[in-house]
C-alpha cells in the first residue's frame, strides 16, 4: 500500500503552480495560462494512457521524470505532428513548473534540474507569410453573407486585418474597449498585459454594429455580452476558434487562386499581411511596432502609442474604394475536491 506523503503527489503543487503561482508571483496572462494547462493535459493524459502510470491525481512526483517528459516530447512531434515550435512552447510549460517546484521543494532540486537540462530544439525561421492585396479580396470574398455566422467571420477578418490582432486579442476584444468619435480606436490587451490602442476604420466600425445588431447569438451571460465576437451558442469564442475561422477562409480562398496555395499561411498571417501593408504605405517601422503592439524601445514607444494621428493616416493609405465595397456589400439576411483533468479544463 503507497503510504507517500500527500505533498509528494504531483497535483498538489500542480494546482498551487496553476492558481497561485502563475497568476499571483508571475502575474502572467490569462492566455499563458492556459497554453500551459495545455500542456500539461496532454502530459497528464500521455502517462495515463500510454504509460498506464494510473488517475493522474495519483501520480508521484518522481514518476514524472527525465524519461518520460523526453518520451513525451517524442510522441508529440511523431503522434500528433507538432511543429518543432509548439515542441519547444510544451517544453516550456514544464520547465515553468519545475522551476517552481525547486523553490517549493528544495529536495527535489537534483530531480528537477536533470528535467530542466532538456534543451529546446533549434528552429528555421520560416518565409515569412502575408496575402497581397489581390488576395486579401479573394478572402474576403470568399465569406457567404446568406448567414448570421457569414456576417460575423466577415466582421472578424476585416477586424483582424484593420488591427493586426493576435488571434488571442481577436477572441479577447471587447465593446467597452472602442472608443467613438470622429476617430474612433479600440483598445487591446495585448502580450504582457500591455495595451494599445489601434485606429479602427469607419466601415469596421459599422460591419461590427451591423453584425451586433442584426447577425449575433444571443450572448450565454452577461460577460459574454462584452465581447465582440460570440460563438452561434453565445459565448466569447476561444483562441482556437479564432484561429479556424481565419485559417478556413484563407483556405476557402486558396481553391482558387495558385498563389496562395504555395505559400504557408496561418491565421497569424493576417497579422503580418496588416504589417507589410502598412509597411508598403510608408509607415514609419516605429508606428508599426506600436501598431501591432512588438517590443521596442519603451521610452520611444510610450509616445508612439500615444500618437493616433500617425496610425490613422497610416491605416488611409490601405483603405481604397473596392476594398470597402467588398466589406459592405449588402446582405439582406438577419438574423480541488475535482479530479486534476477536470481542474486544468475549467482553468
Amino acid at each position: 500500500m503507497n503510504r507517500e506523503p500527500p505533498h509528494q503527489r504531483l497535483s498538489g503543487p500542480l494546482r498551487t503552480f496553476f492558481t497561485e503561482y502563475l497568476p499571483v508571483h508571475q502575474g502572467v496572462s490569462p492566455n499563458t495560462i492556459k497554453a500551459y494547462r495545455d500542456s500539461w493535459s496532454l502530459v497528464l493524459r500521455y502517462g495515463t494512457q500510454v504509460h498506464a502510470l494510473g488517475p493522474p491525481d495519483q501520480w508521484l512526483i518522481h514518476q514524472v521524470d527525465r524519461p518520460l517528459i523526453l518520451k513525451f516530447l517524442r510522441h508529440i512531434e511523431v503522434e500528433r505532428k507538432v511543429c518543432v515550435r509548439t515542441r519547444n512552447a510544451r517544453l516550456a510549460a514544464i520547465h515553468a513548473f519545475f522551476h517552481f517546484l525547486t523553490g517549493l521543494r528544495p529536495e527535489l532540486e537534483r530531480h528537477c534540474r536533470q528535467i530542466l537540462a532538456i534543451p529546446s530544439k533549434k528552429t528555421c525561421t520560416p518565409v515569412l507569410g502575408f496575402l497581397e492585396p489581390d488576395e486579401l479580396k479573394l478572402v474576403l470574398k470568399s465569406v457567404t453573407l446568406k448567414h448570421a455566422k457569414g456576417r460575423r467571420d466577415l466582421a472578424l477578418l476585416v477586424f483582424a486585418y484593420n488591427t493586426g490582432a493576435r488571434v488571442h486579442e481577436i477572441c479577447g476584444a471587447r465593446h467597452s474597449r472602442v472608443v467613438r468619435g470622429t476617430a474612433p480606436y479600440i483598445r487591446i490587451l495585448g502580450k504582457g498585459r500591455k495595451e494599445r490602442e489601434v485606429p479602427l476604420w469607419e466601415g469596421t466600425l459599422r460591419l461590427l454594429d451591423a453584425y451586433t445588431e442584426h447577425h449575433r447569438s444571443k450572448p450565454r451571460t452577461l460577460a459574454d455580452d462584452d465581447f465582440l465576437f460570440l460563438s452561434s451558442t453565445g459565448r466569447y469564442l476561444t483562441r482556437f476558434a479564432v484561429s479556424r475561422i481565419i485559417s478556413y477562409y484563407i483556405g476557402l480562398a486558396g481553391a482558387n487562386l495558385p498563389s496562395l496555395r504555395k505559400k504557408h499561411l496561418t491565421a497569424h498571417s493576417m497579422r503580418h499581411t496588416t504589417a507589410v501593408h502598412l509597411l508598403q504605405s510608408g509607415a514609419e517601422v516605429n508606428v508599426i511596432r506600436t501598431w501591432l503592439g512588438h517590443a521596442s524601445n519603451e521610452s520611444l514607444a510610450v509616445y508612439l502609442g500615444l500618437d493616433l494621428k500617425h496610425k490613422r493616416q497610416a491605416l488611409e493609405h490601405i483603405i481604397t474604394e473596392d476594398f470597402i465595397q467588398i466589406c459592405l456589400r449588402d446582405c439582406s439576411e438577419t438574423d480541488t475536491s475535482v479530479p486534476i483533468l477536470d481542474f486544468l479544463n475549467r482553468l
